[in-house]
């Protein structure tokens, strides 16, 4: 996305400027996808701001986050036939879904259960072979970070189509709260309450803004039993 959403900066840096870094939340107001970009009309407390994007799934009534990108004067859209007075080709945005499981979901787990499945017993699952546990993972993420990582966990609790994957929370027994359950991030869907295997590259200390922070997050990940 950034590389993209460069080249096109690049090309109009005589009539553009830097924007300016953080977080901003919007309203989305409008919306249409034309020309290899969706295009976003953001309404933050009746100041509205006009972005570009790659191709995205949003609806109008979405909260947005973005930062970012650079804010192009007099740029002119032949897909969408319109002259924008300014419009930011934004480098970061999601969409803010209210069921998205944040870090503090450990916490939930502590208490034994989340979404009607009970949390796994001390010693209840076994290590898996050249792997790590859920608090070795916490305790090493400075390390892992960017590393491919396994783990045999239980799955507490599945949010489905959130960015377009589905956020998987898993427990081990391992740890203490906040740290005693893991996200993990995938285009699979494994059943809640089954005892799986995991295995994706490991982010640590990741912020996707309005609280929903990871001390560290398994993308891409991947399931078997």
């Amino acid at each position: 996305m950034i590389g993209a959403i460069s080249i096109v900066a690049l090309f109009y840096a005589p009539i553009g400027f830097a924007a300016k870094d953080g977080i901003n939340s919007a309203t989305v107001s409008y919306t249409k996808t034309a020309g290899g970009y969706t295009y976003i009309k953001a309404n933050a407390a009746g100041k509205e701001e006009w972005l570009a994007v790659l191709p995205m799934e949003v609806l109008v009534g979405d909260k947005i986050e973005y930062s970012g990108g650079d804010v192009m004067k007099d740029f002119k859209s032949k897909a969408m036939n319109q002259t924008f007075a300014n419009i930011r080709f934004v480098s970061r945005i999601h969409v803010v879904r209210k069921d998205m499981p944040k870090d503090d979901v450990h916490k939930r787990v502590n208490v034994g259960k989340v979404a009607d499945v009970s949390a796994p017993k001390p010693g209840e699952i076994a290590k898996a072979e050249g792997g790590k546990t859920v608090a070795e993972i916490f305790n090493e993420r400075a390390q892992l970070t960017g590393k491919k990582v396994m783990l045999r966990a239980k799955v507490m609790k599945i949010s489905r189509n959130i960015l377009g994957k589905n956020w998987i929370t898993l427990s081990d027994s391992t740890g203490t709260a906040p740290t005693d359950s893991i996200v993990a991030v995938s285009k699979e869907s494994p059943t809640v309450g089954d005892i799986v295997v995991c295995s994706g590259n490991l982010k640590a200390d990741v912020n996707l803004g309005t609280g929903y922070q990871y001390k560290a997050l398994i993308e891409e990940a991947q399931f078997s039993k």
